[in-house]
């Protein structure tokens, strides 16, 4: 992106600059327009019987609240709007809808792969030079050119990091970021989270991004290595070397800033890494980032209290930032009155003995304690988050409040510095405002922390059970939740796709959301959770993840002490166990699974664990095992009334069958299978059925057979988003082709699946590259 270019932050003030002067207006004259609004606005609330009753607090929170003059100057400088703003200058400008347009664009304008950059930056420059001095060598293609920037917390680390980031485009071809959360008040990020950040940036997809840790790093490697570019990459908080080493593997040939607040002596010393240390800013700096934030005319007509308000601020941004934006939001009170206020808070929390902060954390509190009510609210409670990243509907749902009113208050503190907006609905919490909102949280009755976390935790469990409805809505696993008694809506999904994306973004959330659930006491919930993400799971195969969540499952029902929930978490961990290669862990629980579910009868839940210790046997060879378990397997979904365990019980009787040569009961029950997937229109049910009973068809000399039904498979996986299926397809239907002696067909269907595995499975790619060379061996040998 040319670094000429506007920010839309920057055409939003150019506007309405143009429309307020076109029309003759200073900004005091637009202050007063957007106060006649609310003022309309609260009249015609007040005519209303719904709403006559309400306290004038409550009418302002639906009317809105006017743009102050300081507000307007600062928009107009290139500031992002608030949300509340946009639609008053719009309408006092009568602008159509154009400026809501634009503040949209310009309260969260990342570039494809940075965060937006700070609004408010001043001074740096040897700093910025630093940077532009070591990031110029031309980099290692074997190794990563290692830059770290340290310094305090809240010393300005990111900001700066972020403001040279954005102006490299016309150096980097390409630039990516992750945020490591080293010093949050939870886990910082783990390593395929980083990695699964830096592959997003590369423009790959949620359901796109591998589901192993190996996998994503061989395809971090592999895709810079294709490009060829020159790449920056950002890595954002981290907590120690170790978490960045990791990385390095996978980021050879690239130029990598990191920021900590620590001084990351093992990249110095094993990686040669070059360190830029920051300190506070300058007198000067200082006081030029306050009057940045604080409208001009101001800032000349009390310079003294600018410069007594960066010195109580021991010249750190953060502290200034926030303190600046409370002086600037009430421009009715001098400055002198306002430092005034936060001297006092100062004076309080020295006698506190807090720490050597008590300016930093006075700023914090000052401004904390101006915000309105539920402002306040929102703010302590987003420390009960166990990220430090939320998006706008889990924190509405935390809050207990609608999606637009959890916009509203979110923009309110990234208007005041008290959180720092990442996308148009995500957002971010510095580390050191997140501990000082935790604390403020811990003041506050248990009750409300309670209640915000059963609040959170529910809005999970029902929105992955309408996603598991969505997904699948023909499977006969599903449960209807009652109403939830919490204050709290749930997302609901149009469909298939709506879903599958909604649980790929939340990824990253779901185990730490679980763990949250398992601590406080929330066990069936937790438990069903990660029970209706199964399907999800399943179509996409995140391996690690899937373990993850199963393992929380167990652990959950464990402390419920509800058997028939524990075999079924344990018979579901079983199948992550398989998937992931432990076949004598996934055997272990399988059968853990059958001794705990027995007692309740026949269940699909100890169907599926006989399936599983069958499908192991007959995987070590032991076909008369693998028979009897298979037939119990089958015996028990019948009498469980389940369709589905039954047809995936045809299905393995069926590939045991054709292990025994009997190939004509094998047909018999792998058509079955389809037909009762088909009967219920499970496509993704009818693709995993059509592939064994293609391979019985080959076994027993039906050719044509086999190969027409690999397409029907190939075209049912199509209709899904399991990529697996479609390799595993198109394996089938090269095997066929190779059998029928059509050697050219076969290689086309191998280069057609190797894009769908590469990435994503290595280890299944390097079985179809050996494949296709054999195939190109053989056919080259004989021509």
């Amino acid at each position: 992106m040319p670094t000429s270019y506007p920010s839309a932050a920057e055409q939003y003030g150019q506007r309405l600059f143009e429309l307020r002067t076109r029309r003759g207006l200073r900004v005091r004259d637009l202050e007063e327009r957007t106060r006649d609004i609310v003022d309309a606005r609260i009249a015609e609330l007040r005519l209303r019987p719904e709403t006559a009753d309400l306290m004038p607090a409550e009418l302002d929170d639906l009317a809105g609240k006017p743009v102050s003059k300081s507000a307007i100057s600062r928009i107009e400088k290139g500031k992002p709007p608030s949300v509340e703003a946009s639609p008053l200058l719009d309408e006092a400008l009568g602008a159509g809808g154009t400026l809501e347009i634009l503040a949209g664009a310009a309260r969260a304008e990342p570039t494809g792969h940075l965060p937006v950059s700070p609004p408010y930056f001043v001074g740096r420059e040897s700093e910025l030079a630093q940077l532009g001095r070591l990031s110029s060598q031309s980099p290692d293609p074997e190794l990563a050119t290692v830059i770290v920037v340290g310094g305090l917390p809240g010393v300005g680390k990111s900001a700066l990091a972020l403001h040279w980031a954005h102006g490299m485009y016309a150096r980097f071809d390409l630039v990516l970021y992750a945020g490591l959360g080293g010093y949050t008040t939870g886990n910082p990020a783990t390593h395929a989270e980083i990695l699964a950040d830096l592959l997003r940036g590369l423009g790959i997809e949620h359901d796109e991004v591998p589901a192993s840790e190996s996998q994503r790093e061989a395809d971090l490697r592999e895709h810079l290595r294709r490009r060829g570019q020159q790449v920056l990459v950002l890595l954002d908080n981290a907590r120690d070397s170790q978490q960045v080493v990791r990385l390095l593997a996978s980021l050879a040939g690239t130029t990598v800033v990191v920021t900590s607040r620590t001084e990351l002596s093992g990249l110095v010393i094993n990686h040669a890494a070059r360190t830029i240390r920051l300190d506070t800013l300058s007198d000067q700096e200082a006081w030029s980032l306050a009057a940045d934030i604080i409208a001009d005319e101001r800032v000349d007509a009390e310079p003294d209290a600018v410069a007594q308000l960066v010195d109580m601020c021991a010249s750190l941004p953060l502290a200034i930032l926030v303190a600046a934006e409370r002086i600037a939001a009430d421009p009715d009170i001098s400055i002198g009155e306002h430092v005034a206020a936060l001297t006092d808070v100062e004076r309080r929390l020295e006698l506190l003995d807090i720490d050597e902060s008590a300016g930093v954390r006075g700023a914090f509190e000052w401004s904390y304690r101006t915000l309105r009510a539920e402002t306040g609210r929102m703010f302590r409670l987003l420390s009960l988050y166990p990220r430090p990243w939320v998006t706008a509907r889990a924190a509405s749902a935390l809050a207990g409040v609608t999606v637009d009113k959890g916009l509203r208050l979110l923009d309110d503190l990234a208007q005041a510095h008290l959180l720092h907006q990442v996308t148009a609905d995500s957002f971010h919490f510095h580390d050191l405002l997140r501990v000082y909102a935790a604390e403020q949280a811990d003041l506050q009755p248990e009750v409300e922390r309670r209640d915000a976390i059963v609040r959170l935790v529910t809005w999970f469990h029902y929105t992955a059970n309408a996603a598991s409805w969505a997904l699948t809505p023909m499977r006969d696993h599903h449960v209807h939740l009652p109403a939830t008694p919490h204050s709290v809506t749930p997302l609901t999904f149009s469909g298939f796709t709506a879903a599958f994306s909604w649980c790929a973004a939340e990824l990253s959330s779901l185990p730490a959301v679980a763990r949250l659930g398992i601590d406080h006491g929330l066990y069936f919930e937790t438990w069903r959770m990660a029970i209706d993400l199964f399907d999800y799971l399943v179509h996409s195969r995140p391996t690690e993840l899937w373990i993850i969540l199963m393992e929380l499952a167990v652990e959950a029902a464990e402390k419920d002490g509800d058997t028939a929930r524990l075999a079924e978490a344990q018979e579901k961990l079983a199948e992550g166990y398989l998937r992931g290669g432990r076949i004598d862990d996934a055997y272990d629980l399988d059968a853990r699974a059958v001794r705990t579910a027995s007692p309740h009868g026949p269940s699909r839940t100890l169907g599926f664990a006989l399936l599983g210790l069958g499908n192991t046997a007959r995987t070590a060879g032991d076909l008369t095992e693998a028979f009897a378990l298979t037939r119990s397997a089958l015996a028990t979904f019948t009498a469980a009334g389940t369709r589905i365990g039954e047809a995936m019980g045809h299905i393995a009787l069926g590939s045991v069958y054709r292990d025994m040569a009997l190939h004509d009961l094998a047909i018999e029950h792998g058509e079955k299978a389809v037909g009762m997937f088909a009967a219920v229109g499970d496509q993704h049910g009818v693709a995993v059925a059509l592939l064994p009973l293609a391979q019985t068809y080959l076994a027993s000399g039906k050719a044509m057979r086999a190969l027409g039904t690999c397409g029907e498979a190939q075209a049912a996986y199509a209709a899904t988003a399991d990529r697996w299926g479609r390799a595993d397809a198109l394996g089938g239907k090269a095997h066929v082709l190779d059998r029928l002696g059509d050697a050219q067909a076969a290689v086309q269907c191998l280069r057609e699946a190797l894009p769908l595995l590469r990435g994503h499975d290595d280890e299944k790619a390097d079985r179809v590259v050996a494949f296709l060379t054999d195939i190109e061996s053989r056919y080259s040998g004989s021509s």
